[in-house]
């Protein structure tokens, strides 16, 4: 006798699992990007130097890289309900002690938090969906997550962010932030439910951790998942090490107001958030992985170097080809994709992890480097350090040259799209 197969679909309740989901990864990424708008006021508020200021900006990443695998075992042993409640907890008290004093080993230690508990919500996002949603929407979703995050955690967060600071401070905006973080976990503590079926949440007992550490063994020696991961680094670096921390920076050094440098940092986050769902939804149409991110990698390098070699006054123009550089380095998000391709259900949210683990990498160590090139470089006029916009080129010309080896990269990449099979055919 055919075994039964549970049928998963779009539904009413595997939509408001990932909207809930979602909530929190774009809670996180308001949070992530805070450095970049209120960057002045903390170099004031901290003393910093460039290179201590994203080193301070890095402190998130020192903490949500290595998580990421503990994060991914946690995810498909316990469920994502009381992971990301307890996450999102985590990021409230971040952000308080982010704020609370002007000591900067208290702002390190509530950037640490934060890093620790945003690390579980992007996979909380792709585990949620693995077991809500059809496996053939799974690409797209990865896209429509990473276009909300950019949306509305990113670039409302930017636009939120700079109107507030101007009027009652960084410290009063950041303890905003604190009591929305306590009111999400509410809601996902209320709201979110693990699953419909128990076997895609793997509630074994200790006894079969043997069994994932088998499996993450598998993944580490993995030629792909590496190649994948390094892939995924490469293309969000100019998300990571750019628009979360240096590109206001950059802009206002080619002549724009803090308004429109911070409207300017928010194209790449729109042209990542549009062009996300777009690619998911061509690698599966045209069934290739490995097709869209090479193309959007090549592409994304020529944009990224005409934009930060050769800047132009005219901001139209800035904000045009910072938008199109995004949109086609947002085939990044197919790493993801990728990962779940090549994984079992059952360790999918550890081989997600995984990925975004490596991927994350490049926002932990590429920014305090910036910041010491920036230093080097930089001249004092009057009493005051002035960086210009050469002296960004200069440090700055790593993220084209990232995008063009993650072009040559993907030629090597394997394909790893499979098509669903059909009902009929499943055994």
């Amino acid at each position: 006798m055919k075994k039964t197969l549970n049928r998963k679909s779009i539904s009413p309740v595997a939509f408001l699992m990932c909207a809930l989901g979602i909530i929190f990864y774009c809670y996180e990424y308001y949070l992530r990007v805070a450095p970049s708008v209120m960057g002045a006021e903390l170099r004031e508020t901290f003393g910093l130097t460039e290179a201590a200021f994203g080193y301070l900006a890095a402190f998130f990443y020192y903490a949500y890289t290595p998580m990421q695998i503990p994060v991914g075992m946690m995810m498909d042993r316990f469920g994502p309900r009381r992971i990301l409640t307890f996450a999102c907890f985590i990021c409230a008290v971040g952000t308080y002690l982010f704020a609370a004093t002007a000591e900067i080993i208290l702002a390190h230690l509530g950037r640490f938090l934060v890093g620790f508990g945003s690390a579980f919500a992007y996979v909380g996002v792709l585990k949620i969906a693995n077991v809500w949603l059809p496996k053939r929407y799974f690409a797209m979703m990865a896209g429509i997550c990473s276009a909300l995050g950019m949306l509305f955690g990113a670039i409302g967060g930017e636009v939120s962010m700079t109107y507030l600071v101007a009027r009652i401070g960084w410290q009063e905006t950041v303890h905003y932030s604190v009591i929305a973080g306590v009111l999400f976990a509410v809601l996902l503590w209320v709201f979110l439910r693990d699953s419909k079926d128990d076997s895609a949440i793997d509630h074994t007992k200790s006894d079969q951790y043997t069994v994932k550490f088998s499996r993450l063994n598998e993944m580490f020696l993995s030629r792909e998942m590496w190649l994948n991961g390094i892939i995924g680094c490469l293309t969000f670096l100019p998300i990571s090490a750019f628009a979360e921390i240096w590109a206001v920076g950059f802009l206002e050094s080619t002549g724009m107001s803090k308004v429109n440098a911070a409207l300017g940092s928010s194209m790449v986050f729109l042209g990542f958030a549009v062009g996300g769902p777009i690619w998911g939804w061509l690698s599966d149409a045209i069934h290739s992985r490995r097709i869209p991110l090479m193309v959007g990698s090549f592409i994304s390098a020529a944009l990224f170097a005409v934009a930060i070699f050769f800047p132009s006054s005219s901001t139209i123009w800035m904000f045009g080809l910072l938008f199109f550089a995004a949109f086609f380095t947002s085939a990044e998000i197919l790493v993801f994709a990728v990962s779940n391709d090549l994984s079992r259900s059952k360790v999918s949210g550890t081989a997600i992890a995984f990925t975004n683990m490596v991927v994350m990498v490049g926002g932990g160590v590429l920014p305090p480097i910036i910041g010491k090139v920036l230093d080097s470089s930089m001249q004092v006029v009057d009493n005051v350090a002035v960086v210009s916009s050469e002296d960004y080129s200069i440090a700055l010309a790593v993220l084209p040259l990232s995008l063009f080896i993650a072009g040559i990269l993907s030629l090597i990449l394997k394909e790893s799209y499979r098509k669903p099979k059909k009902l009929s055919e499943a055994p």
